[in-house]
């Protein structure tokens, strides 16, 4: 079993903070004011508080920054903004460790530093934050003869950490091209991103003022120019630094296609067509206009896949995946079958070692998610079962990682498909493929693993790891500390390994040849049922 933790952000609070500084009603400290002549941030306010001073500077140029906000935790939402020269000062705290936070639209929290944790109290030290300018891609795109093409939708993708791997994931808010063809994607931290100029939703004619001139539209394209991913090139971009991604475009023409739909066909409530490009689709064609199984759709040349759904929300798929367009076609045969649905069995085992014994489970158990999370360098959508009558729904061919979520109370025992251990190794499945039912068993009187980080880290970036080998794989549990504090309920009895992680958020923690170096640092736990166990952790940082 896999836990992963919640990961937090403070996006309303910098939202509530940057619409007061805009509003004009927060007044900035008086430059003279934050430190003392040593440098020191001891001002004492009254018998029972006293006040943090410090400086925001720009981690590249060492510039100070203006009008930035400091979010102070646990001190009852404490903020303050910057002055001119860079500094602030929060009055009012109470003594001991607080974790503080800069933010300012332009800018994100410099990824080279440790969390900014302050101590406060008399003769505390002033503090110096860092603050990253955004880095940028911006680029062009136009046809062959450098005509701009407008309204063309940009998707940059980024690597994240999902339950210990890093897979790419598009980014919101996205750009769009305007009449110079021009785009440009602010916000984006130091890294590796793919850029892809989306497909046309408008079509062109090949000739104009010729009658009957064919329709003609543009596929998706990934930086360089090719149609997937997995051959496309990303773009590194230092912080601040600014990236160029240019796109020249070639029209496709388009062809007449109608036809018809056998299998079950009589409760088709949509149909769509994607054309394959590696791993992805770069051309993708919905129609919901469909009489008594037929259809009429258009589609520039290609092998595609094609999918339906049932007004109930089932979904049919092509035997064998694929449909080749190479001209018009006005009898079109489509078969559909339902997608792979994989059942799903509960049991709960009781009774001590020698004496188990085994019931099946009926309903639905609060709490309990299984997901088939696919394991491609894409995130293409996950399964989910969530008591649902049949099992798991629509699940594609491909190779899949099993993560069960469950409540405090509950931990998983064993969890098989077949001869397939679900806990160490991964499922296949093929096409045309109906996988053997995924058999869970569960026990009750689950453990807790909980403590303290120190010092208490930046939460965005520090992760807890409560980890068990088992065969070639590890289980891990994830856990995001708050203010140094965290908690990882639902745990089997059994001996664990524990660290914090400075950086966790960057690691591909699933993969055992990268975690297992830094074990050596972790601390022995052992749990037993229903017994919370404490353990205080020092951070150790993940190497770049």
């Amino acid at each position: 079993m896999r836990a992963s933790g919640c990961f937090l952000r403070f996006d309303i609070l910098v939202l509530a903070v940057h619409l007061l500084a805009a509003s004009g009603l927060a007044q900035e400290p008086d430059a003279q004011s934050p430190t003392t002549p040593g440098g020191v941030a001891n001002s004492k306010t009254d018998g029972n508080s006293y006040s943090l001073s410090g400086t925001v500077i720009n981690a590249i140029t060492g510039e100070p920054v203006r009008r930035a906000a400091i979010q102070i935790s646990g001190q009852n939402g404490s903020v303050a903004l910057t002055d001119a020269g860079g500094h602030f000062v929060v009055e009012g705290l109470a003594e001991g460790n607080v974790f503080l936070k800069a933010m300012k639209p332009g800018f994100s929290e410099d990824e080279g530093s440790h969390p900014s944790s302050a101590q406060v109290g008399k003769d505390a030290p002033a503090v110096v934050l860092k603050l990253t300018p955004w880095a940028v891609i911006s680029g062009r795109v136009t046809t062959k003869d450098n005509q701009p093409l407008e309204g063309f939708q940009i998707h940059i993708s980024a690597k994240q950490n999902v339950a210990g791997r890093l897979i790419w994931i598009d980014r919101p808010n996205q750009a769009r091209t305007n009449e110079d063809g021009e785009f440009r994607v602010a916000g984006l931290q130091a890294g590796s991103y793919y850029v892809a100029v989306d497909q046309s939703t408008e079509t062109t004619l090949s000739q104009k003022g010729v009658p009957n001139a064919r329709e003609q539209t543009f596929a998706m394209v990934f930086y360089p120019g090719v149609p997937d991913q997995t051959s496309a090139t990303p773009i590194e971009i230092a912080s601040g630094g600014e990236a160029e991604a240019n796109f020249t475009l070639s029209p496709e023409p388009l062809y007449q296609i109608s036809g018809s739909l056998s299998g079950s066909s009589n409760v088709v409530a949509s149909l769509t067509f994607a054309r394959k490009a590696g791993d992805d689709a770069d051309f993708t064609q919905m129609t919901g206009d469909l009489q008594d199984g037929k259809f009429q759709v258009k589609l520039p040349a290609g092998t595609y896949s094609v999918s339906g759904q049932t007004r109930e929300g089932v979904e049919l798929t092509t035997p064998g995946a694929a449909v080749v367009i190479r001209s018009d076609e006005a009898d079109l045969h489509v078969p559909l079958h339902a997608a792979t649905t994989i059942p799903v069995e509960l049991e709960k085992e009781q009774g001590a070692g020698g004496s188990e014994r085994k019931a099946p489970i009926q309903g639905i158990i609060p709490g309990l998610i299984l997901q088939l999370v696919p394991l491609s360098q894409s995130r293409r959508g996950t399964n989910f079962w969530r008591g649902q009558a049949g099992g798991i729904p629509n699940v594609a061919p491909g190779t899949y990682r099993l993560e069960i979520n469950t409540n405090g109370e509950w931990w998983v025992k064993s969890a098989q498909s077949g001869n397939v251990d679900l806990l160490s190794d991964d499922l296949t499945l093929s096409e045309g493929e109906q996988p053997e039912p995924i058999e869970v068993t569960l026990r009750d009187g689950a453990g807790t693993v909980s403590g303290t980080v120190t010092p208490a880290g930046n939460p965005d970036r520090v992760l807890v790891l409560l980890v068990q080998p088992y065969g070639a794989r590890n289980i891990v549990h994830a856990a995001r500390p708050m203010q140094g504090y965290f908690a990882i309920p639902g745990i089997p009895p059994g001996d664990y390994e524990i660290v914090a992680l400075d950086g966790g958020d960057q690691l591909e923690y699933a993969d055992p040849e990268i975690l297992n170096p830094y074990l050596s640092d972790a601390e022995h736990v052992t749990v037993r049922p229903q017994a919370t166990v404490t353990v205080n952790l020092g951070l150790t940082s993940v190497k770049r």
